[in-house]
């Protein structure tokens, strides 16, 4: 059996089995141990049941208690086309997407890589390095979130752009950008890169034509999308309820002209905002320095000698870096998503231009090395603030287990009936959204149902001592019945 029967047949699959076993043990043993949260499964759950019922979903797990359409929120129709696969797989059907999502994505990047060094094992190298990278682990590690849906299809776009399947390559860019709202100004920049990359300066005269017919329409198309849903259709949905998401830019305007205008015009300052910390906090310095770093440590160091994917990047690093929140500018999260699909490619078109061989597998296994050991290192202690790493350390005992008497309290939700209101504790968010309205407590409203974990560390977004209070108020209120209150689970009916 020759090298190349042997990979297909072998090699490759256990690559694939093995993340894709990890990859499970992380998010699926998080939400069986009620560790997934309202914000966002439970928000994605809801619109989930709402659109697989044939419903405009209403955000309704608002912290404030605002009822915003779904799409004032986020707009991301891709949900619309998974809603069926609720029938099947309940509250983990996003979580079996987004983990077939990133396979599917690495199989992408496995493509990519064997159209520049076919016959050989430097795909298998890269796709193990891809499957490494902490981005991934990071966004598996909280919940289900679109853009991780929208980065691994990103493998695909290059694969069939590089195959001049336009057609192929439409549909990828249509899937996309419907799957969020900032995934538009992303695919602008993604193509800006690729015509950077294959432009000849003696083929010009013939690259312009094919430019102006297909790529041009589709930047143009992808700034425009961005634009108007953003600045127009997003604020006129919500009528100025939620978040708003231009506010983490806030330093540098109110809306998105004045914050371009404020990008040209004073381009010291957002240089100083892509490494240094703008919060007078004593704790936040060092964030964005880790996220350098990890970019550097998994194949960012190409990103140098091939600058149209910093171009592909642009917007990430600035929608991460520019704001004025410091959860976005770290590694936590899937604040980081996009960088896992870009890095490989880069890496992919850096060796390609290697002699010999032997040099190029030399890299190619050192990056993969460098990627997994930072990846673990950061697994286990970060600098990025509020990090607990319970819920992505899966080689660790503690991650699979839980403060809670989970089997009884799954048993116990039972009780809730599906027709009902209910306003609920986060962490049982996700499994309670299929329902017509769900509400975050301590949002209330029109809920006859309210169920809560009662016990410590269970009472966000209030602080401890106001959740104790309602939780004994409804003890002791005529109009609330008991319906179960053991295993620090609390289930009222209002009368």
């Amino acid at each position: 059996m020759n090298s190349k029967l042997l990979s297909n047949k072998i090699t490759l699959p256990l690559i694939f089995t093995f993340f894709a076993i990890i990859y499970v043990m992380i998010s699926f043993t998080n939400h069986y141990l009620l560790r997934t949260y309202a914000l966002d499964l439970g928000m994605f759950n809801h619109a989930l049941y709402s659109f697989s019922h044939f419903k405009m979903n209403y955000f309704t797990l608002d912290l404030t208690g605002a009822e915003i359409n779904y799409f004032g929120d986020h707009f991301s129709p891709i949900i619309m086309l998974l809603a069926p696969f609720s029938y099947l797989f309940g509250s983990y059907t996003l979580l079996i997407i987004q983990i077939a999502s990133i396979l599917i994505g690495g199989y992408g990047i496995f493509k990519y890589a064997s159209l520049k060094f076919p016959n050989t094992y430097i795909p298998h190298i890269i796709t193990f390095q891809f499957f490494s990278i902490w981005g991934i682990f990071s966004a598996l590690s909280y919940d289900f979130h679109s853009n991780v849906v929208a980065a691994m299809l990103v493998p695909w776009l290059l694969y069939f752009y590089e195959t001049t399947n336009k057609k192929a390559f439409l549909a990828i860019f249509f899937l996309i950008i419907i799957c969020k709202e900032n995934m538009a100004l992303w695919l602008g920049f993604i193509i800006i890169g690729l015509v950077i990359k294959r432009f000849d300066a003696k083929q010009w005269s013939k690259q312009k034509t094919e430019f102006l017919k297909f790529e041009l329409p589709l930047i143009v198309l992808s700034f425009l999308y961005f634009v108007i849903v953003v600045a127009k259709v997003m604020p006129a949905l919500s009528h100025g309820q939620g978040t708003n998401q231009l506010a983490r830019y806030s330093q540098l305007g109110g809306s998105v002209k004045e914050i371009i205008i404020s990008m040209i015009s004073n381009p010291k300052y957002i240089f100083t905002l892509l490494f240094e910390s703008t919060l007078n906090d004593g704790i936040s310095s060092g964030i964005k320095s880790e996220l350098h770093f990890m970019v550097l440590v998994s194949g960012g160091f190409a990103l140098l000698f091939k600058p149209h994917y910093l171009i592909m990047l642009a917007p990430i690093y600035l929608q991460k870096l520019l704001t004025n929140n410091f959860v976005f500018w770290g590694i936590n999260f899937q604040y980081s998503i996009e960088f896992a699909p870009i890095l490989s490619l880069c890496l992919i078109d850096f060796l390609d231009a290697k002699k010999p061989i032997k040099l190029v597998y030399g890299i190619a296994l050192l990056i993969m090395a460098t990627t997994l050991h930072y990846t673990i290192k950061t697994i286990d202690k970060r600098v990025s603030l509020w990090y607990d790493n319970t819920n992505t350390v899966f080689y660790n005992s503690k991650h699979y287990k839980t403060q809670f008497k989970h089997r009884e309290i799954k048993e116990a939700l039972k009780l809730v009936p599906e027709n009902a209101i209910v306003s609920t504790s986060s962490v049982l968010a996700p499994r309670l959204a299929f329902r017509d309205k769900i509400y975050n407590f301590p949002v209330t409203k029109d809920a006859n149902y309210i169920v809560l974990l009662t016990s410590p560390g269970n009472s966000y977004p209030i602080s401890e001592e106001e959740f104790q209070d309602k939780v004994a108020n409804f003890l002791k209120d005529s109009t609330y019945t008991v319906k179960y209150n053991l295993n620090d689970l609390l289930i009222v009916e209002k009368k």
